[in-house]
């Protein structure tokens, strides 16, 4: 059984927990997420592109509602 350091009472480097492959921090690196997932890198950025907005809805009005949400004025310089 490996020591302990007597100043804080923790366990020898020895003696920690280590999981192989995990970084530093403690969490899986990318690449082991990837191999769990069952994914890869993106190599065709067209599978990216959404068809979720409504053709009737133009962005300009978007725009201004969220603007007012935000409590902004459109004469506003700063908004």
């Amino acid at each position: 059984m490996a020591e302990k350091n007597i100043q804080r009472g923790t366990p020898a480097v020895d003696d920690r927990p280590t999981d192989a492959g995990d970084s530093a921090t403690g969490h899986p690196s990318f690449e082991q997420l990837m191999a769990e997932q069952g994914t890869g890198p993106i190599t065709d950025v067209s599978v990216l592109h959404g068809d979720f907005w409504p053709e009737e809805e133009s962005i300009e009005e978007f725009l201004a509602t969220l603007h007012e949400w935000r409590g902004h004025k459109r004469t506003d310089p700063a908004a």
